[in-house]
């Protein structure tokens, strides 16, 4: 079988026998892994073989393939030992235009993210430093810091200013011989001339100026380190001032050693490994497992290193035995810059049901508890933004005009001085109307758990004309919560009479609303029915119907006692 071959290339003293899963621990794997690493090698883009199989056993033979199938040869070999293992990916909803890397067409993008990844480290820095001068303003600069240099007579700017000099020279001659050689091969090139050989290709105007800037960076920044090393015991603490990249750099090497520099190399971590290990955690852990970039137990520098490269961290799948199983709350830290992007979650359940039972009687799956978990146990956003519609967490800042912080408590934290609360806490309110269409009205001598005002009302021409004050224009709501109501108490049918209200109608704002014993009935001139057989009867209104500033009731149907029912509709 494939799991034989892939078994057969592994070194004797890597062979595992009788592995106990139950004790296993991510610290096991690192000889494997790095075994793995150091034997396959990444390429950009495979030949296809006509299947995966074949794709898959060419990578085996020739110890090279994409990132894809190098990561499947891991889960085969990790399985082939009686590990249980599992292949994930980082995946995405397709965009309506085309990939760029599909078209054939160069990534423009991927070498300016590739730049930006480390902007910190030494190589960066001294590319920012001189990259947006001309030769001709850095030969003025040069010179200018040379004669300065050699009135103080520090020595150590006069080498660096000389060094730098000698290539701001280089720079505009390199410059003035690639334009001598561009326009010479544009005078002796035709139409027909170009070939499919592999020639070898003229380095670019940017390419040679890009290279020697880095070349002068690099070496004013090294000799100034070798400088100061060697000043710091004979130096003054007023001399030691003057060289101040040296805490830039300190601060530079720091954030160059960053895990996210690994995949800002090598690209963002699109497929990567899951192996059980019994023996991480008292109940087991899924161990993320990445022999591409040679990182074990990684699942926290996942969401840093995709959001480095650009590659959103939506949906992260894990497939085994023919199933799938969404395990995104496994390595998203912060799930509400994500759960805009993701589709309805009911139907992404559903779509995942079957293959989520195909999965678990595969890996004999345990981790929905942890997954839980994970999901109540987010982080604090540090950004107030992310507070609006939080799934877990609010200020009170951001509320809305109808909601309210019910019981107000407990405060999980503070951002930027306000607190926050959780989001159970929250509590939408209503009008007394309001909650009457769900059948619940307000209890007495409840005071109204906040009070909005509404926007001025529009007076038909007859109202303005009236002696209204300023005041009533400016109406207000009362606003009520749940832990105010009470279930709706109507009277019921007695004796075959429907009870009224004060306009001899029914308010059916809903179903629930109608009294105890009642039915509604919504045919068309259903009331002259009712009328010549002589039963009691109530309109019913189910609402108004609001036209040029003025509003007007809406009936629809009549409200009879429940026994009347079979007698009206069979007439």
């Amino acid at each position: 079988s494939f799991q034989a071959s892939v078994l057969s290339v592994l070194p004797q003293h890597l062979l595992w026998n009788g592995v106990d899963t139950l004790k296993l621990d991510a610290n096991k794997l690192r000889s494997l892994v790095n075994w793995f690493h150091r034997t396959f090698c990444i390429i950009a883009r495979s030949a296809d073989k006509g299947s995966f199989e074949s794709n898959m056993a060419f990578a085996l033979q020739s110890h090279e393939g994409t990132a894809e199938e190098v990561c499947a040869l891991s889960v085969a070999l990790f399985r082939a030992l009686n590990l249980t293992a599992r292949f994930v990916t980082n995946m995405d909803v397709v965009g309506l235009k085309p990939d760029a890397k599909a078209m054939g067409t160069p990534n423009q993008d991927g070498t300016r993210l590739s730049t930006r990844a480390l902007p910190c480290s030494p190589v960066a820095a001294g590319h920012n430093e001189f990259n947006t001068l001309s030769p001709a303003r850095l030969e003025v600069n040069t010179e200018h810091r040379f004669s300065r240099a050699k009135q103080r007579g520090d020595l150590g700017n006069l080498k660096r200013t000389s060094a730098c000099k000698s290539l701001s020279k280089n720079l505009s001659n390199c410059k003035a011989d690639q334009y001598a050689s561009t326009s010479k091969d544009e005078s002796s090139s035709s139409p027909n001339s170009f070939t499919s050989s592999n020639a070898e290709i003229p380095k670019r105007k940017g390419d040679v100026e890009f290279e020697l800037q880095l070349q002068m960076a690099l070496s004013a920044t090294g000799a100034e380190i070798q400088e100061m090393l060697a000043a710091t015991s004979s130096q003054s603490i007023g001399t030691l001032l003057d060289y101040t990249p040296l805490k830039k750099l300190r601060k530079n090497a720091e954030v160059a050693s960053n895990s996210s520099a690994v995949w800002s190399r090598s690209g963002p971590p699109l497929y990567w490994a899951e192996v059980y290990c019994g023996g991480q955690t008292l109940t087991g852990k899924w161990v993320h497992v990445d022999v591409v970039n040679d990182i074990i137990d990684g699942e926290r520098k996942v969401e840093a290193a995709s959001a480095v490269c650009r590659k959103p961290l939506r949906y992260v799948v894990a497939f085994a035995g023919g199933g799938a199983k969404d395990v995104t709350r496994r390595y998203c830290l912060q799930w509400h810059r994500i759960v805009q992007g993701r589709v309805n979650p009911e139907w992404w359940e559903k779509v995942l049901a079957p293959l989520e039972q195909l999965e678990l009687a595969a890996t004999n799956d345990s981790e929905d508890m942890e997954l839980q978990t994970r999901a109540l146990t987010e982080p604090l956003p540090t950004n107030q933004q992310a507070y609006r519609d939080h799934h877990l967490y609010a200020l009170e800042k951001w509320l809305h005009k109808n909601q309210v912080l019910h019981p107000k408590g407990p405060v999980l934290g503070f951002c930027k001085g306000h607190p926050v609360y959780p989001r159970s806490c929250v509590q939408t309110l209503q009008s007394r109307h309001g909650w009457l269409t769900e059948g619940l009205q307000v209890r007495e001598n409840e005071s109204p758990a906040k009070i909005v005002t509404r926007p001025k009302r529009i007076f038909n021409s007859q109202s303005r004309e009236s002696n209204s004050n300023e005041d009533e224009l400016q109406a207000t709501t009362e606003l009520y919560g749940k832990w105010q109501l009470e279930p709706l108490q109507l009277p019921g049918a007695v004796n075959g009479i429907v009870p009224k209200n004060e306009r001899g109608q029914v308010d059916v704002w809903s179903e629930k609303c109608l009294p105890p014993g009642t039915v509604h009935l919504s045919k068309p001139r259903i009331f002259q029915v009712a009328k010549r057989l002589g039963i009691d009867y109530a309109p019913a209104m189910i609402g108004f119907d609001y036209r040029s500033g003025r509003c007007a009731p809406v009936y629809d149907g009549i409200v009879v006692c429940a026994e009347f029912k079979n007698a009206i509709l069979e007439v």
